[in-house]
């Protein structure tokens, strides 16, 4: 099995744009993140809707003691107006490093393997330099019921 079959194209995060821009475009797509384009066109990692929230939302005191926050948080204070300023602000400060990237031509348990490596969710797809788009975990998932359907339709038929 290729990686053809489950592959999500999406566009570029690209420098100068906003973090509303990538959400929307992460949303749309059903993807967690979007490589990332500096001014010259080069890739120089990628952005994703976790490290946004992560480091744009969440004090490191509170990641610290998630486990023992209560439910009714006073230290947040107009979290809108927090939501709408990290939604305005820029996309590079979030911009992560480059993670590993995988070919179209790639076997979905080679790509499997990857993931579990490198405790990700999510890998980019590129032939040489030309972007193909996103490969997630639940687009695996997703093609895997998908191939244990196709078993049981033969199985039934030959009933």
């Amino acid at each position: 099995m290729k990686l053809k079959k489950i592959l999500i194209p999406t566009a570029f995060a690209r420098e100068g744009m906003k973090v509303r821009e990538v959400f929307s475009i992460c949303v749309e797509a059903g993807v967690p993140a979007l490589p990332y384009l500096n001014s010259k066109g080069e890739r120089r990692g990628f952005i994703s809707l976790a490290g946004v929230m992560q480091h744009g939302c969440l004090p490191n005191y509170m990641v610290e003691l998630a486990m023992v926050l209560g439910d009714q948080l006073s230290c947040v204070k107009d979290a809108k107006t927090k939501v709408r300023e990290l939604m305005e602000s820029p996309v590079e400060p979030y911009v992560d490093k480059p993670l590993h990237s995988i070919t179209s031509e790639t076997p979905i348990i080679k790509a499997m393997a990857i993931l579990e490596k490198f405790h990700s969710s999510f890998l980019f797809v590129f032939d040489g330099e030309e972007y193909r788009g996103v490969v997630t975990a639940q687009g695996i998932a997703q093609r895997m019921l998908e191939i244990d359907v196709e078993k049981s339709e033969v199985v039934s038929r030959e009933s």
